[in-house]
């Protein structure tokens, strides 16, 4: 006579057999958003290294005798229907190093070693997730990079002068910019231009990273009691930095001569997984 299951043996192994699926189910769903956490993290983290060294990169060559303009910029674009302020902060300042612009002209790169170089944001009304709105998503932002190449010594009659969409270049030197600069006013150094993300390519010697919102930028001045002044200007009772940014709106543009200068944004993964995204601070001490 052969042995069966009862019916509540049955029952019980199919409990018991739900269970170690269930459980199965949750440690699979775990380990699957961990690696997606995980890939989100590595791409924001890609972001801030080629933002970081590419700051880097340009405050190494720096023209300390000239150091730069900024700008402070708060804009209350649409994000969800409502209106919400976003710092945009921008700065522009000389580079010495080797350049060449990426478009073509006369069938060849224009290449100089002095380069006016600006980073900003575009104008967030950019950012349209769908076509004729204005309502915008922080993983679609972008930070802009723009390099002027000052290129004095070619032909006038065979160059425009701030040729091309992005101005990739001018007919001056650096000493001639100075003098009589291209731009009528400080604020034509921040545009804040429109970007049109169908024509990509149109933009692509500008775009630097993309997920990144509220860049802001704040300096710190020379300490005026250092007799080498050398030293950033700090708080003498805590010692912390002094760290200085004017706030408001559209507060304009003004040449500044900090020893220091403090970035902060927050990056994006591009699937929206960190949905606040990670904020981060790099700090660049001019001559350091």
């Amino acid at each position: 006579m052969r042995k069966a299951f009862t019916l509540i043996e049955m029952v019980v192994a199919l409990g018991v057999l739900a269970v170690v699926l269930s459980f199965a189910g949750i440690i699979f769903r775990v380990s699957i958003d961990s690696r997606h956490l995980a890939l989100a993290n590595a791409e924001i983290m890609q972001k801030f290294r080629v933002i970081t060294e590419q700051l880097d990169r340009d405050f190494r060559g720096m023209v300390l005798e000239y150091e730069g303009a900024g700008e402070i910029r708060q804009f209350t674009p649409l994000r969800g229907g409502s209106r919400v302020s976003v710092n945009s902060d921008s700065i522009a300042f000389f580079v010495t190093s080797d350049f060449q612009t990426l478009n073509l002209y006369n069938g060849k790169p224009v290449v100089g070693n002095v380069a006016c170089v600006s980073y900003e944001q575009p104008d967030p009304n950019s950012y349209s997730s769908t076509p004729g709105d204005n309502e915008w998503l922080p993983t679609e932002t972008v930070l802009l990079r723009r390099q002027t190449i000052l290129a004095g010594g070619l032909d006038p009659s065979i160059y425009a002068a701030g040729s091309g969409p992005h101005k990739e270049y001018y007919l001056t030197s650096l000493a001639q910019w100075r003098v009589n600069p291209p731009f009528a006013t400080n604020e034509e150094w921040f545009l804040h231009p429109r970007s049109d993300q169908v024509r990509a390519e149109d933009y692509l010697p500008m775009f630097l990273a993309r997920g990144v919102d509220n860049f802001t930028i704040e300096y710190a001045q020379r300490d005026p009691n250092d007799p080498n002044a050398t030293r950033v200007e700090q708080d003498p009772a805590t010692g912390a930095i002094r760290w200085r940014r004017d706030v408001g709106v559209n507060s304009g543009t003004r040449i500044v001569f900090p020893s220091a200068f403090k970035f902060t944004f927050t990056l994006y993964d591009s699937r929206g997984i960190i949905e606040n995204g990670r904020t981060f601070t790099h700090v660049i001490v001019l001559g350091g």
